[in-house]
C-alpha cells in the first residue's frame, strides 16, 4: 500500500455501520465497520447510527472523522476495504504468491 494513498470522498451508507469510500487512486469500496466498532471500545459511540451518519472526510484525506477525537486513519480503512473485498486475500492469509488457495 502506498503511503500516498488518501481518501477523496466518504459517504455513510444509510442505516448501516458502513462507509462508501473513494480513494485518490479512483478505486471505490464499501467498508463495513460493524465488527471494528464492536471490537474497539474507543469506537463504542459510533454504535449510534445518528452519530455514525455524521462521518466526514478528515483534513488532507488522511482519515474519516466524527469529531470529538473519533477518527479512523486511511491505513485502517484501506486494510479493511481490501480484506472485505478479497483484494487483500494474500495479506489476510499470509500468502505472498499472489495465488488464492
Amino acid at each position: 500500500m502506498s503511503s500516498k494513498l488518501r481518501i477523496s470522498a466518504v459517504q455513510p451508507v444509510a442505516g448501516e455501520h458502513a462507509l462508501e469510500v473513494e480513494w485518490n487512486n479512483r478505486m471505490r469500496h464499501t467498508v463495513d465497520l460493524t465488527d471494528h466498532i464492536n471490537t474497539f471500545s474507543i469506537l463504542k459511540p459510533l454504535r449510534n447510527l445518528t452519530l455514525f451518519a455524521q462521518a466526514e472526510l478528515g483534513e488532507w484525506g488522511f482519515d474519516v472523522t466524527w469529531g470529538n477525537d473519533l477518527e479512523l486513519p486511511v491505513v485502517t480503512l484501506h486494510r479493511l476495504a481490501l480484506e472485505q473485498s478479497c483484494e487483500g486475500w494474500d495479506y489476510v492469509h499470509g500468502s505472498h504468491t499472489g495465488r488464492h488457495a
